[in-house]
């Protein structure tokens, strides 16, 4: 079995890095090209990221992107959460109907207490602390080396 983030969350959380890694307003030709997210896409992670209050965004000539406050300030969950929605279980791992929907199967509680246990670890890692870990320019080619603590 495999938890991973769907594409959205990918390039969203490489968006952000990203970001905290440039000074000032970015256009999204430059994150696209720079940071290697697919331009179709990235206009509506952008949106889904300032919706959440992690970006703010100018439209128009000399327009762009940035954070809208300091990488140590947003957390891996904010990040998340913004471009794939809340985490929950939605479908019943043991029988054929939602999740919640009567009776709750015998992995219901096990599944919703390992979710809580990510949920809890990504709400305690903050956008600065996933970049130092994160080996220089392996998430965006362009930008090694520049300071994400913002």
């Amino acid at each position: 079995m495999r938890l991973e983030l769907g594409s959205e969350g990918r390039y969203g959380l490489r968006a952000l890095v990203y970001l905290a890694q440039t000074d000032g307003q970015v256009t999204a030709d430059r994150i696209s090209a720079e940071a290697q997210i697919p331009r179709r896409l990235l206009a509506r992670i952008l949106a889904k990221l300032a919706n959440a209050g992690l970006v703010e965004s100018q439209e128009g000539r000399g327009g762009g992107s940035r954070l809208a406050r300091p990488a140590k300030e947003i957390t891996l969950r904010d990040a998340v959460e913004a471009t794939e929605g809340p985490f929950e279980a939605t479908r019943c791992i043991l029988e054929q109907r939602a999740c919640g929907e009567g009776r709750p199967c015998a992995m219901h509680e096990a599944w919703e207490e390992g979710q809580e246990t990510i949920l809890d670890y990504l709400k305690s890692q903050t956008l600065s602390e996933f970049i130092e870990r994160t080996v220089p320019g392996e998430i965006t080619p362009g930008v090694a080396g520049r300071s994400a603590t913002g």
